[in-house]
């Protein structure tokens, strides 16, 4: 007997045949779920680059602290991911004492002003404020930045046998942001604190 004309469909029937609910759940849960996991990945995605955008720089603050009996301050950058790299120290104009550039070794040295302070300031002398402009340039958390400000270096005066006094120096204090002329804002402050010193 001859096999059928339409290819074994028995009385020509055909061989389509409709999904059945449970398989078209099937799919559509498989869709939703392959939605569901690019959504998830759309949000790790931005999620990660929020994390690993660069944070805005947050002002720096310095710190000092006393060294060899007062005669020098060490300086440090607030925060431990901020390392000072150069230090410029500007002093008032009118003590007539040059700009001290540091390298790695952030710092303030009483020899650098001593003798102008001691003949600016008339005995008898008591303690008091010397205006600076400190240009920090420092990394932060990798992040190569500069910034300028004006401080005040608190000391007071230490009595020495068969030698004119010196400043003994006790810290830092942040007065300002610096801004531009920086030097002229110490000059200012200087005059401000001074102004019988001619």
């Amino acid at each position: 007997m001859a096999a059928p004309e339409d290819g074994g469909n028995v009385g020509g029937r055909d061989r389509r045949r409709w999904l059945t609910l449970g398989e078209i759940l099937a799919v559509l849960a498989l869709v939703i779920s392959a939605a569901s996991f690019w959504d998830a990945h759309q949000d790790r995605k931005i999620a990660r680059a929020v994390t690993e955008k660069p944070r805005a720089a947050t002002p720096l603050v310095l710190k000092a602290s006393a060294t060899d009996d007062g005669n020098a301050l060490a300086i440090t950058a607030a925060g431990s991911d901020r390392v000072i790299q150069t230090q410029t120290i500007i002093f008032p104009e009118s003590l007539g004492v040059a700009a001290v550039d540091t390298v790695g070794n952030a710092r303030i040295e009483v020899g650098w002003f001593a003798d102008a302070l001691r003949q600016a300031v008339p005995e008898p002398r008591k303690a008091g404020r010397l205006a600076v402009g400190i240009v920090t340039r420092y990394t932060d958390n990798g992040v190569e930045r500069e910034e300028s400000a004006l401080y005040d270096i608190g000391h007071g005066w230490r009595e020495r046998l068969l030698q004119s006094d010196a400043p003994r120096l006790e810290g830092i204090t942040l007065v300002s942001r610096g801004g531009k002329d920086l030097a002229a804002k110490v000059e200012t402050r200087w005059r401000k604190a001074h102004p019988a010193v001619p």
